[in-house]
């Protein structure tokens, strides 16, 4: 179960540092770029992202609440 936790929350840093960057990304283009299409398809992407996010953060807490148990 050690395991499977550590590889978790790998991901879950890795997948902040990416979410992070692309918010960056976004406020450091024009506000013309801001409401095209465009950025709305990296806002959805990256809010799809953070849903992700928290999945696994629900899943470390599960585990970590198991193994106290």
């Amino acid at each position: 179960m050690k395991s499977i936790l550590s590889k978790l929350e790998n991901l879950q840093e890795k997948l902040s540092e990416i979410i992070e960057k692309r918010q960056e990304y976004y406020d450091n283009r024009s506000e013309k770029w801001q409401e095209s299409e465009k950025a709305d398809e990296h806002s959805e992407f990256t809010g799809e992202l953070e849903e992700l996010l928290y999945s696994i953060e629900q899943g470390i807490e599960t585990i970590e609440n198991h193994s106290e148990s």
